[in-house]
């Protein structure tokens, strides 16, 4: 039997029909010299030289045996051995399986990406309606099927995007997420022994990042690692320079923290660049430091490997019109003003409705403009233009505002750690409106959301402050009456 590869020391074979151990080798030509080290017999213990292929030595196989493991470092080989034969190539996936979710084959590009690295750092940046959640599902997903991820943890800000995280995740993909607030780490104290970190008790986690930024929940958070984490809207944790503000300052350390406490990183973001190199350089830096020079700049084109960016207009389909051709999968979007004429039946009660909300904005209008609180100047001026836009504009705006009212009634935590930032989106929006001059279909449905949930935050701020007796009563009875209405 003519030997094609070198034995290595510790082999057991079959030579001269007995078995021996290999010892060492040592090439002489066409020949390999081997010391064999007798295992039975008469020969147990001598240790004779060997040429191969001169003689024939051929390498023992044993079957694996679970039932007679022997000596555990013995059965941990065989497990190790066993695993790297299951392992996957770089374009084999697990989780990209038909049935709960339609995928379109540009969604496969992040973990086609992910999983060709050695360790996930990804910024995915697609626009609005690509569906990132989806996308970083599927990546999640993988890793799992892959038994590289077994703790996880997502960080949204607070609000309707948690609520869409934890029923994606479960109807999708099967990962059932528990919400990490201050009742579940109180409960997972008291059921644990003195001294325990609660963030180990819970491996699928979501978790809000006004609350995760808090000082003593990040020192907890310090003391434990995820395999994977994925920070959503990660816009809100660049680093600004000089004009940061206090908020964004801790919710910058909170994803420094986490990116030294993850060993992958998935930020999701569909503004990744707000016109300042330093600020998109900076989302880089979480991913690798190595992406940024000394001076804060991005070094070269090494960024490219970590970013996935597409926007509608990017993602082609084929045409069966035209073989051969391609067309946009989203076709862009049309609007065709319709004049409306209404009667006299349908005019005179919506002029009155028109005519009670500006009763009601304008006087809280003028003392937020007065105050300068400009947080409640966009909550009550999108109100107001609801009821100068459309019925149905209107009808849709009230019922968002009165199905968020009872729930900030009863969220006392959210209505101070959640405020900041909704508003700091739609002043980027604001923003974008005054650079660009419009913004997409999907980002002005977000944004009329985020309009109506500060509204409804507002209203409940007022509600408190009734039974603080600090309040006007009869004004807000009379908001609440409308929005009942």
């Amino acid at each position: 039997m003519t030997q094609t590869a070198t034995l290595l020391p510790g082999t057991e074979v079959v030579a001269r029909g007995l078995r021996w151990e290999v010892v060492t080798s040592e090439h002489f030509g066409p020949q390999t010299m081997y010391r064999l080290r007798g295992l039975e017999n008469a020969v147990l213990g001598q240790e004779f030289d060997v040429l191969s292929p001169f003689e024939e030595i051929s390498p023992v196989q044993h079957e694996l045996r679970p039932d007679r493991a022997a000596p555990l470092p013995n059965w941990l080989v065989y497990h190790q051995a066993f695993l790297l034969e299951q392992a996957l190539g770089s374009t084999a996936l697990l989780a990209a399986q038909p049935g709960r979710l339609r995928i379109e084959p540009y969604q496969l590009v992040p973990v086609l990406r992910a999983i060709r690295m050695s360790r996930v750092r990804l910024l995915l940046a697609d626009g609005v309606g690509l569906g990132k959640t989806i996308q970083a599902g599927l990546v999640i997903t993988e890793l799992v099927a892959r038994r590289l991820a077994h703790r996880i943890l997502i960080v949204s800000p607070a609000g309707p995007l948690m609520a869409q995280w934890q029923v994606e995740m479960s109807e999708r993909f099967g990962l059932r997420l528990e919400v990490i607030d201050r009742q579940k780490l109180e409960d997972i104290r008291r059921s644990t022994e003195l001294g325990s970190n609660p963030f180990d008790y819970v491996s699928l986690g979501l978790v809000s990042v006004d609350f995760l930024k808090q000082e003593r929940i990040l020192e907890q958070l310090e003391r434990t690692s995820y395999d994977v984490v994925i920070i959503d809207e990660a816009h809100h944790c660049m680093d600004v320079g000089s004009a940061q503000e206090r908020d964004d300052s801790q919710r910058r350390h909170l994803a420094e923290v986490l990116a030294r406490r993850c060993d992958s990183l998935i930020l999701l973001t569909a503004t990744p660049h707000d016109g300042n190199d330093r600020s998109f350089s900076s989302l880089c830096e979480l991913l690798d430091p190595s992406l940024i020079n000394g001076r804060g700049a991005l070094r070269g084109e090494r960024y490219r490997s970590h970013v996935v960016r597409r926007l509608k207009m990017h993602v082609l389909t084929d045409n069966p019109d035209q073989p051969g051709k391609k067309k946009p999968l989203f076709p862009d979007r049309i609007v065709t003003p319709v004049p409306v004429s209404p009667d006299a039946t349908t005019q005179t009660p919506y002029i009155d409705l028109q005519r009670g909300l500006l009763d009601l904005v304008a006087p809280e209008l003028r003392r937020a403009f007065r105050t300068r609180n400009y947080g409640d100047v966009l909550a009550w001026i999108a109100l107001l233009k609801r009821s100068v836009s459309t019925a149905v504009a209107c009808e849709r705006t009230l019922n968002a505002v009165a199905s968020r009212f009872q729930q900030f009634l009863t969220d006392t935590t959210e209505l101070q750690e959640t405020r900041r930032q909704r508003v700091r989106t739609l002043r980027d929006y604001e923003r974008r409106l005054e650079r660009f001059g419009s913004i997409g279909a999907e980002e002005e449905e977000e944004r009329s959301l985020l309009e109506a949930e500060d509204l409804a935050q507002q209203l409940a701020s007022a509600q408190r402050e009734i039974r603080r007796g600090s309040y006007q009563q009869a004004k807000v009875s009379d908001i609440v009456k409308h929005l009942d209405d």
